[in-house]
């Protein structure tokens, strides 16, 4: 039905329902307006017929005013959502009397239960702006987050309250009212993370659900930074978002590291202390009674680089203004400052000590059962929604996607998607056309999409493609064999976590196609090749942080393999002079030998092993080995395998490359 909106009488305008004689005297009616707010009308016979009374701020909240018609029509279902969760804001504080106000103080929990009680059973809304009144004060209240989009108030409830208005010091009994009440780990769909996630919550969280004073007896200040640092894609980003999920404190800032520079003088430096303005604020009104201001930095590493690395000298300002807020004179402790980065290694050393980014969580490529609760939260609303076939086998494509992060799993789920929705489409009479809006995702679309999406921190197969036919001699056999055992002594064991080899002879002897076969039959998830020619056009230290750079992606890698080739052109060796480049002969020595969480296996080849041997590279290997020319042993073997080898008169030993070149002229 229509009605068109009147004013209520003053004694009702402070209550957010709607009074109508289209019900009953007294009575109370729940209705919906405008097909999408929910209300409480109560029966009044003396509004006029056509007509319903709301007040100002419900006339705001959907957007009316006084004279307009509005939709209305009963709320049909039997049963009204019950609100679990309410977060308010109380925007400004008046008297009754419209006397001058002057600073008053309350209880949060004594305003939480008089809100129960004037609102009590009544439909409200998220976003809603309502009006409270309480002994001599009018309060304006904005309900800023509810757990569902509309619902009825009830006793049971959980209501937060937070004000920034300068009139009210709103007085927390204890601070237990920080954790959600219905929070579960498994309600954040954050696969994988839940050993982080808790070990955050146990260092930064659960002392502050303690009443500030007993915490000040203890004599220890509070966590107020954090540090989430690992590989692109891992999560880092999705954790810190997900606190306000967690938490009934302020909604978390979020800010991109770089977004806080600015070109004039000093900007950068305020657009920091802005970032901690409210907290302190609040800080100095309430003190320990504060709520909890949270601060997210993503790519922290944009903006807190070492100082003395910036020839402008903005960025050690930013780095110092952001410890004076952390950790200086007058620092708060209603603050958690939280960053994130890729680049640990970048970050001044300052800012991690315990006090300031006191907690340091690695946040590492996800394992086999992280893998699998990946995929089951992305596929949950398919399968929800009955488009996933019941064949999938989410636990063997966790198997296939071993060093996939994150949100490369989240890609394969949408590329399987892709695939699925293609064969819906088809040609008709020139037009694109979907055939019918039935489908279903197969395993087999999801089978194609890993082999389409490759992850960042797995086999160079670009690099490891051997674009021609392999030879196979007694000799490469037993050098392949012997690498492999090698590999396997590394995975069993537990006594040592690097483990390499060094392949060595004559040019065109195969090394490096040996190396590259090695390493692939191993099945290691990360296997990266450094080459000589990746380095051409670099300076020195560039070439250094080159190979600096695949190592510490080795490490992040529960098995990896590295493959060094031709290490005497890594190295710049020239042999007039002789000259070679000693920060990255000292860089390699350093890398080949070094222990790591994980398990690494190193690769090299050589057609200078004197001088390796002189350089001490040899000693760095765990074994070394010598790829020979081709006998007349190996030679029978090619025969056997391609005829066209018998065409070539072999009297001596010669390499492999030689032995196909003649082939080639024949």
């Amino acid at each position: 039905m229509k009605l068109e909106i009147t004013r209520p009488n003053t004694t009702k305008a402070r209550k957010a329902y709607l009074y109508s004689s289209e019900i009953k005297h007294d009575t109370i009616q729940y209705v919906i307006l405008e097909n999408q707010y929910l209300c409480t009308m109560k029966g009044d016979k003396n509004i006029s017929k056509g007509q319903i009374a709301m007040n100002n701020s419900l006339r705001r909240f959907i957007g009316k005013k006084v004279g307009d018609n509005v939709y209305l029509e009963y709320y049909k279902k039997d049963i009204i959502d019950e609100i679990e969760l309410m977060k308010i804001n109380i925007l400004a504080i008046n008297k009754i009397s419209a006397e001058r106000m002057t600073p008053v103080e309350y209880d949060s929990e004594l305003l939480i239960s008089e809100i129960k009680d004037y609102y009590m059973n009544a439909g409200l809304n998220n976003s809603q702006v309502i009006d409270f009144c309480y002994e001599e004060y009018y309060f304006y209240l904005e309900i800023v987050d509810m757990n569902i989009l509309s619902g009825m108030l009830t006793s049971k409830t959980n209501i937060s309250l937070e004000s920034n208005h300068p009139n009210l010091i709103l007085n927390q009994s204890i601070n237990s009212d920080l954790m959600r009440p219905d929070f579960a780990f498994e309600k954040l769909d954050i696969g994988g993370l839940k050993k982080e996630f808790e070990q955050m919550f146990r260092r930064a969280f659960v002392q502050r659900l303690f009443d500030p004073k007993t915490i000040q007896k203890l004599g220890i200040p509070h966590v107020k930074g954090i540090m989430l640092y690992g590989p692109p894609g891992t999560g880092k980003t999705l954790i810190a978002r997900k606190l306000g999920s967690l938490l009934n404190s302020r909604a978390p800032k979020i800010v991109n590291g770089p977004e806080i520079l600015n070109k004039y003088v000093g900007q950068s430096e305020e657009n920091i202390r802005n970032l901690f303005a409210e907290a302190e604020n609040e800080y100095k009104m309430k003190g320990d009674r504060s709520q909890l201001h949270i601060i997210i930095f993503d790519e922290i590493d944009a903006i807190c680089k070492k100082r003395g690395s910036d020839s402008s000298g903005v960025g050690d300002k930013v780095v110092n203004q952001l410890l004076s807020k952390i950790d200086g004179v007058d620092s708060l402790n209603n603050i958690l400052v939280i960053g994130m980065t890729n680049r640990l290694d970048l970050i001044d050393d300052a800012l991690l000590r315990p006090g300031r980014f006191e907690i340091k969580l690695e946040i590492s490529l996800p394992n086999l059962k992280a893998r699998q609760e990946i995929f089951q939260i992305h596929t949950k609303q398919m399968q929800g929604n009955n488009f996933l076939d019941e064949n999938v086998n989410l636990e063997s494509l966790s198997k296939l996607t071993k060093n996939y992060t994150g949100a490369e799993i989240a890609a394969v789920v949408r590329n399987a998607v892709s695939f699925s929705l293609q064969r819906k489409v088809q040609t008709v009479d020139d037009k694109t056309v979907v055939k019918d809006e039935k489908f279903t995702i197969l395993e087999n679309d999801l089978l194609q999409a890993i082999r389409e999406i490759k992850p960042a921190f797995g086999v160079d197969e670009s690099e490891m493609m051997l674009k021609k036919v392999l030879y196979e001699t007694t000799h490469f056999v037993n050098l392949s064999n012997l690498g492999k055992l090698q590999i396997d002594k590394l995975q069993k064991t537990d006594i040592y976590r690097t483990s390499s080899l060094l392949f060595y002879g004559n040019p065109g002897t195969g090394k490096t196609t040996l190396a590259v076969r090695t390493a692939l039959s191993s099945q290691f998830p990360f296997i990266k090749i450094i080459k000589p020619k990746d380095l051409v056009g670099l300076p020195e230290h560039e070439k250094v942080n080159y190979i600096k750079a695949k190592f510490n992606d080795a490490y992040k890698s529960e098995e990896s393999i590295i493959v060094l080739d031709e290490i005497e052109s890594l190295i710049e060796y020239v042999n007039i002079g002789p000259r070679f480049s000693n920060n990255i002969l000292q860089a390699l020595k350093i890398f080949i030998k070094e222990e790591s969480d994980n398990k690494l296996f190193v690769i090299g080849t050589t057609s200078q092993i004197e001088v390796m041997a002189a350089a001490d590279l040899v000693n760095c290997f765990s074994e070394i080995t010598e790829v020979k020319e081709c006998d007349n042993t190996d030679f029978n073997d090619l025969c056997e395998q391609d005829s066209l080898f018998k065409s070539i008169n072999f009297t001596k030993n010669i390499s492999i490359r030689k032995l196909l070149n003649q082939l080639e002229i024949q």
